[in-house]
Parts: C-alpha cells; structure tokens; sequence
C-alpha cells in the first residue's frame, strides 16, 4: 500500500513539474505577444505622426498602402495565434488519452461487471433494483452505466 501511494505522490509530482514547465512556455508566449503588439503601437504612432506631417495630396496612396501593410501584420499575429492554439489543443488532447491510459480512478462497474452486462439486462426488461442486486452493486452504480450510455 505504501509502494502505491509513493507511487501516486509522484505521479502528482510529475504532473506538477509538466505544468509548471508548460506554464512557462505560454508566459514566454504571451510576452512574444505582448512585444509584437508594443510594436505595432509604436508602429501606429509613427504613421500618425508621418501622416499629420504630410498633407500633400500623395497622402491617400501613403495611408492606403499603410493600411494594407497594417492588415498583412494583424494577419501574421492571428495566424501565429492560430498556430500556437493548434499546438496547444494537439499537446491537450495527448495528455488527455495518457491519462485515460494511466487512469488511477478505476471505473464503477469495473470490479468484475462489465457495462454491457447492465445495458443488456436493462433492456431485456429488468429493474434498476434488480439489476444492482444480481450484480452486487449500487443502483447508484446501474443508474450512472445507463446514463453514460444514454439509456433511460
């Protein structure tokens, strides 16, 4: 029992250190964001300024073309965005199935009753209450392998 919940600890330990280190990596991110947008301020304030200077009828062909370099740049920033959040889904789902792989937290009908033992018998006509008492278990336990499997 000992060997189980050192065991346990460091499991926990670990998922610790893996989340502290993928904190990190967004703080880094979300700096590189937080610069780039600086950036992008600074870059709006120059043209501001440019453009308060220059009042030559040239001036709508300089604002067209800062206005699209403008947009291509705000586009960088999403599809970076973009990138970064299909990195981040990807590495969330891995960690989602390793943890299914690894489950702790064993399943309510998994000390020797199989759900589709429940979701048959259910269907062939038996009680809730029956059914919990020829497989030894809670109604509680019957009535959450109906739900999952959307029996009702």
């Amino acid at each position: 029992m000992l060997i189980i919940n050192i065991g346990i600890l460091v499991l926990f330990v670990l998922i610790f250190i893996f989340f502290y280190i993928k904190d990190g990596e967004s703080q880094r991110r979300l700096s590189r964001y937080e610069k780039s947008l600086d950036d992008l301020n600074k870059e709006i304030y120059r043209i501001q300024k440019i453009l308060k200077s220059n009042h030559n009828g040239d001036s709508e062909n300089f604002v067209r073309n800062l206005k699209d370099d403008f947009r291509s740049s705000i586009d960088d920033v999403y599809a970076i965005i973009e990138k970064d959040r299909d990195y981040v889904d990807n590495k969330l789902a891995l960690l989602e199935d390793k943890i299914k792989e690894i489950s702790f937290f064993p399943n309510s009908s998994s000390s020797n009753i199989d759900d589709r033992r429940i979701i048959s018998m259910f269907k062939d006509g038996w009680s809730i209450e029956n059914i919990a008492k020829e497989l030894m278990i809670t109604k509680s336990e019957v009535e959450f392998t109906l739900k999952l499997a959307d029996i009702s």
